[in-house]
């Protein structure tokens, strides 16, 4: 008899075409936002935040879409005052399996505003954008 041999689903890691540099203002801006048919990965993301200086305050939000047409529900919030420590300047936002939606967004509440840099990356299944 013959015998099949089934492949499972693979998933490919990519850099996300949102990563770049993100001029800051005082009301949220979405940095980061994305959805797929199918269940995939935010693979996670670095905010480098060595731009700061005394004076300056940084809020990062993450909301997440937990069910097909819901609101986007807080999933993290931090914020980052003064300048940031020269021996660890950036953040790190985990990874977080979805279907529905990840966002993330910033706003400057005090001081100059800065542009600063981001780097997104998600998994998603081959054959899916």
């Amino acid at each position: 008899m013959a015998q099949m041999f089934g492949m499972p689903p693979v998933l490919r890691l990519k850099r996300s075409a949102q990563s770049g540099s993100k001029a800051m203002a005082a009301a949220w801006t979405v940095v980061f936002t994305e959805s797929c048919p199918m269940a995939y990965i935010f693979a996670g993301g670095e905010i480098n935040l060595s731009p700061m200086q005394a004076g300056d305050v940084i809020d990062i939000r993450v909301r997440k879409q937990v069910l097909s047409g819901g609101a986007l529900t807080p999933h993290d919030q931090k914020t980052y005052s003064d300048a940031q420590p020269a021996t660890h300047p950036s953040i790190h936002i985990n990874a977080i399996p979805d279907v529905h939606g990840v966002e993330i967004a910033m706003r400057q509440t005090a001081g100059v505003l800065r542009s600063i840099e981001t780097e997104f990356y998600d998994a998603k299944r081959l054959g899916l954008t």
